[in-house]
């Protein structure tokens, strides 16, 4: 699992996303920003997933265009405590690291 830019959404690696801030595959980082709000589950700790909205429009779209992508199995779109947690984590550790960045420049 990888985080995506300054996204904070995350993706697989065999979801054919290898660099999801280019071109076409650009338009999924919505579908997996949503996805993202999908598995950590609890609004408390998702607040910074803006336009909920727009992001879940783009998500139903691309079901509706991709519905065999390996990136809609249940298991990477619903709720999962565990899951939620450890990218709970991702996203720590690569703020973290982000904030790290800046304070050296």
């Amino acid at each position: 699992m990888e985080i995506e830019g300054m996204s904070w959404a995350v993706f697989w690696e065999d979801e054919g996303l290898p660099t999801p801030s280019l071109n076409l595959t650009r338009a999924f980082v919505y579908v997996i920003h949503y996805r993202t709000f999908l598995i950590v589950g609890n609004k408390n700790e998702t607040g910074n997933y803006g336009p909920k909205y727009f992001n879940k429009l783009m998500f139903k779209l691309a079901k509706v265009y991709f519905p065999d992508w390996i990136g809609f199995n249940k298991g990477r779109c619903s709720y999962n405590p565990e899951l939620g947690n450890r990218v709970l984590r991702i996203q720590k550790v690569a703020e973290w690291k982000l904030n790290k960045m800046f304070d050296n420049e």
